[in-house]
């Protein structure tokens, strides 16, 4: 998936940039599986960079700079379709991933199962 710089801009001028250093929450989940693979963030740079390019692109916070999904890991995550949410300020993306989604090795960054006792 891949939009124009026209309208990728369009559309992330309907963002609401709430959170921490302008950025709004970016969920990634598995096109096929559905399963989330991670959250970060997104500021209007990286929400523009993805939609133009078709590949993930995020806000770090603790460096303060903008990373492609994959840049030096090869495990990048080419977008098949993307969501708003109704506030603006949260963006679901549905994508193909290409290797391991989370930096420890592991297919999802959600993989910390909580054990709640009954």
């Amino acid at each position: 998936m891949k939009l124009s710089k026209e309208k990728a801009e369009q559309l992330a001028g309907k963002l609401w940039y709430r959170n921490v250093g302008n950025t709004v929450v970016a969920v990634a989940q598995d096109a096929e599986t559905k399963e989330v693979l991670m959250v970060a963030y997104m500021n209007r740079e990286a929400f523009v960079k993805t939609l133009t390019t078709g590949l993930m692109h995020y806000w770090s916070l603790s460096r303060g700079k903008l990373w492609m999904k994959g840049e030096t890991s090869g495990n990048i995550q080419e977008v098949v379709e993307a969501y708003i949410d109704c506030d603006g300020d949260a963006v679901l993306f549905l994508v193909k991933q290409h290797g391991y989604a989370c930096h420890e090795g592991f297919k999802s960054c959600f993989h910390n199962r909580v054990k709640v006792k009954s």
